[in-house]
């Protein structure tokens, strides 16, 4: 049974082929579908279709080079279908070699035919796997993605660019520039492998000199992995799988970079990626006292000082995301979400999805944030702050205050207490009583779990004058007193 790739941007022609071959019975047990070069060569890499049905249309011009690559290296037999009956179209199917070039609109028995003869002309493997263990002098491409059963001495390279865009670039200098010989390259959408036999020694000194020559050349940053076959049960898989995990540690390292194992390198650590209530009270308030340095330290206390083994990528950004969630309530009090910087904030979400190096998103985002500070300071002399949230950042700043009135809140934004309650109630269907008590109260229940403080020495600490008060307001609100509370949640 083979395995098709459908390769087309019509979302109907796709749907109607994968039909086709269910209607006809053709033996294809698997059909993948993509509609972008970028998902056709993910795909090619991925699954190695026996059979690529290609639309030739969807290819631009700078694409050509690369999918001539893939299509040689990741499938068997292709299938090409254009729009344009022109001799280039013509061209491009030969160099593909492809079974037969059809034109749309393509007749169904005719896409019947094709995909039946590519099948039958599929080469008969009946244990592919057996049979490179016994004839190939090298590993191939499928060493990387398939156990092999023999055992290779070979070292295994595995070379990454910072940008993606570079790897071409990269591969012709292995080739046809660099002065090392390896035998065995294997390109790769976003790295390239590399096979050969070495010391640890001399390995150690090809790669080094590997990295002068590329820098000498290319402004790029390059990060190179090596993994020594010492194990006599290690398959060439299970290097590429290593190597792979290793290169995840230029997103606190760098590029520019040679990597060898460690312990300390092959496993994350664990961390809550979610910023803790102090944490985002402490964020609040060095947003709203405009406190760059200390936003400054904290960031690099927090993630250009770390140590292996080091935290998973993927929950440090989401670490980072949770810290501007906090910056996007900050924007909005200043109404500064409506403004041009709101484009550098969509930037700033970007880069810590997807920028590869720990340290530039943290740069990144201290210029935006130390941008978004001193617009929201000329914001506020131009009195366009939302008076709510900041007469909400005020009550949140002061509840501890047992003075705190309606009153205090409505001149620090210069509004009159019924217009400030009015649009409090309109806005957030609450009073000002209600949001103050509470602000108390979880206060409270903090103290009562972390803390030995009195019931009186909580309740002063919170802004209730009278501990009885406290103690009947806590019940009314958490259906328990403050003493069985704090019984109850240790």
């Amino acid at each position: 049974m083979a395995k098709l790739l459908i390769a087309d941007r019509d979302y109907q022609e796709r749907n109607a082929i994968e039909w086709l071959i269910s209607a006809y019975s053709l033996p294809i047990e698997s059909v993948f579908l993509a509609s972008t070069v970028q998902e056709v060569m993910l795909l090619l890499e991925k699954e190695a279709p026996d059979i690529l049905y290609l639309e030739l249309d969807m290819i631009r011009v700078e694409d050509w080079t690369a999918i001539k690559h893939f299509v040689k290296v990741y499938t068997k037999k292709v299938v090409c279908v254009t729009a344009e009956a022109t001799f280039e179209r013509a061209k491009q199917a030969i160099e593909c070699q492809s079974v037969e070039l059809l034109v749309k609109p393509v007749e169904p028995v005719k896409v019947k035919h094709c995909l039946s003869t590519a099948i039958h002309s599929l080469p008969n493997e009946v244990n592919p796997a057996k049979e490179e263990v016994q004839t190939a002098p090298f590993p191939s491409y499928r060493s990387l993605f398939v156990e092999q059963a023999f055992h290779s001495e070979h070292t295994l390279m595995l070379l990454k660019t910072e940008s993606n865009v570079s790897i071409p670039t990269l591969r012709s200098f292995l080739e046809e520039e660099v002065s090392l010989n390896i035998p065995s390259i294997f390109p790769l959408t976003d790295v390239v492998a590399c096979l050969y036999v070495s010391n640890e020694k001399q390995v150690k000194q090809d790669a080094t000199r590997l990295m002068q020559e590329w820098e000498q050349k290319y402004r790029e940053p390059l990060a190179v992995v090596i993994i020594m076959n010492q194990d006599e049960n290690q398959s060439i898989l299970g290097m590429y799988q290593l190597a792979r995990k290793l290169l995840e540690v230029t997103f606190f390292l760098g590029f520019n970079q040679i990597i060898f194992p460690k312990d300390d390198l092959k496993s994350w650590r664990r961390i809550d990626p979610f910023l803790t209530p102090d944490e985002q009270r402490l964020w609040v308030e060095m947003l709203n006292n405009f406190s760059k340095d200390q936003i400054k330290q904290w960031m690099y206390e927090e993630f250009l000082q770390l140590n292996a083994p080091y935290p998973e990528p993927g929950l440090l950004r989401t670490r980072l995301t949770s810290i501007l969630a906090q910056i996007r309530r900050f924007m909005k009090t200043y109404l500064l979400h409506e403004l041009e910087i709101e484009k550098y904030y969509v930037k700033i979400f970007d880069d810590i999805l997807y920028t590869p190096v720990l340290y530039r998103i943290v740069q990144e985002m201290l210029l935006f944030i130390f941008e978004l500070l001193d617009e929201a300071k000329r914001v506020q002399q131009s009195s366009r702050m939302d008076i709510i949230e900041k007469g909400l950042a005020f009550i949140e700043k002061n509840f501890r205050n047992s003075a705190i009135s309606l009153e205090m809140v409505a001149k620090e934004v210069n509004r009159s207490p019924s217009y400030y309650s009015h649009l409090l109630m309109q806005k957030h269907g609450t009073s000002f009583r209600q949001i103050v008590l509470s602000l108390r109260i979880n206060e409270a229940k903090k103290l009562l779990q972390e803390t030995d403080l009195s019931i009186q020495e909580i309740a002063d600490s919170v802004g209730f004058k009278n501990a009885n008060y406290f103690s009947r307001m806590f019940k009314e609100m958490e259906q328990v007193t403050p003493r069985d509370y704090r019984t109850l949640s240790k």
